[in-house]
């Protein structure tokens, strides 16, 4: 239901009456990682852990088909958008990218890296924050299909993702430390 509103919305907005394929591709993907986005802190928080490194691994594919949708519909403003003169929202969606490609990484990696259990959560639920919220900020200020109805649920998506992180990260860590050998 979650993914639904914000996809439902984006397209029966009139933004999208006679758009190109490429800008109706984008808008959908674009709203899909907007609620892949908010749901992962929840499913962090409990037992489903692999469904959410399975979702945190689409957002990232929806994230870059949705710009790969926006170079196909205009490549000189997309160029444009990723440069340092690009404006604020475009700058917050690279940054928001970046770092879901480090969340994606740390979760990919996690075995593997020289980090404490400790330290690599906190470094995850850093860069989700960053994620959820410079991402819904970004799809906040796109002047667009999700205008109006879209921003509140847009901004609902970022409470309900920004929350989960802490809640998510206080679950893990109790579970780590009831699963810790008692001295």
């Amino acid at each position: 239901m979650v993914v639904a509103v914000p996809v439902a919305l984006a397209l029966t907005d009139r933004h999208l009456a006679g758009a190109s394929p490429a800008l109706v591709l984008s808008t959908t993907a674009g709203s899909l990682a907007v609620s892949a986005v908010a749901l992962q802190p929840l499913l962090a928080r409990g037992r489903r852990i692999a469904r959410h490194q399975i979702l945190g691994s689409v957002a990232l594919l929806l994230v870059l088909v949705h710009v790969a949708a926006l170079f196909a519909e205009a490549p000189d403003d997309a160029w444009f958008a990723l440069s340092p003169d690009g404006p604020t929202r475009a700058r917050m969606a690279l940054i928001a990218t970046i770092a879901l490609f480090g969340v994606v990484a740390l979760g990919s990696l996690r075995k593997r890296l020289p980090l404490g259990a400790g330290t690599w959560r906190v470094l995850h639920a850093y860069l989700a924050v960053v994620v959820i919220g410079l991402g819904i900020g970004h799809a906040v200020l796109t002047d667009g299909a999700l205008d109006g109805a879209g921003t509140a649920v847009l901004v609902s998506l970022g409470a309900l993702g920004l929350l989960g992180v802490p809640a998510a990260h206080l679950v893990r860590t109790r579970r780590a430390r009831e699963r810790a050998p008692a001295d």
